[in-house]
């Protein structure tokens, strides 16, 4: 492959592939470091016979981002941040908006086994295989990060209708 035939392929690519990363790490520089990192990874393959590049491009960076996300280990504590009090007010007309915002809330892993699973629609197994992680801990995440954005969207639902707070806990212990 020569330089000019790779360039524009990979401009060709170029927005498939940010799309995906930003999806993954949720970032748009850091998705934009790892794009090209992905691009940089494909250059050094040029000379190795692969019959489909998109599909290697997104695997590839798919799996820089998963890496990344990993690495960042980050876990906020429920007594750092109140969640209702982070989701941003406007802009939010639609139910499914609503959602998204408490996904991004998340601690990181739940983040991403959610999305892997709901938006990639990846059995619990590849999703395993992908994070390093057993099946297990995958259902456990996938089970907390549901639970947390079923009470948040609960009690953002209770607050915005005026109703007390304390009704929830009554309706969530039934």
């Amino acid at each position: 492959m020569t330089l000019e035939s790779f360039k524009e392929k990979a401009q060709e690519m170029r927005p498939m592939l940010m799309s995906t990363a930003r999806k993954i790490v949720g970032d748009e520089a850091e998705a934009e470091d790892l794009v090209q990192d992905a691009l940089l990874r494909l250059w050094q393959l040029r000379d190795e016979p692969i019959q489909n590049v998109e599909a290697m491009a997104k695997v590839v960076v798919r799996h820089l981002c998963y890496d990344a996300v990993r690495r960042r280990h980050e876990q906020i504590s429920i007594e750092e941040v109140d969640m209702m009090d982070a989701l941003p007010s406007e802009g939010l007309d639609d139910e499914g908006e609503r959602m998204m915002a408490l996904v991004r809330q998340l601690p990181t892993m739940q983040q991403t086994v959610l999305r892997l699973r709901h938006e990639e629609g990846m059995e619990m197994r590849e999703v395993a295989e992908l994070l390093g992680v057993t099946e297990e801990a995958v259902r456990q995440s996938l089970s907390r990060a549901r639970r947390k954005i079923l009470e948040q969207y609960e009690e953002f639902r209770v607050k915005s209708l005026g109703l007390r707070v304390k009704s929830l806990e009554l309706r969530v212990k039934n």
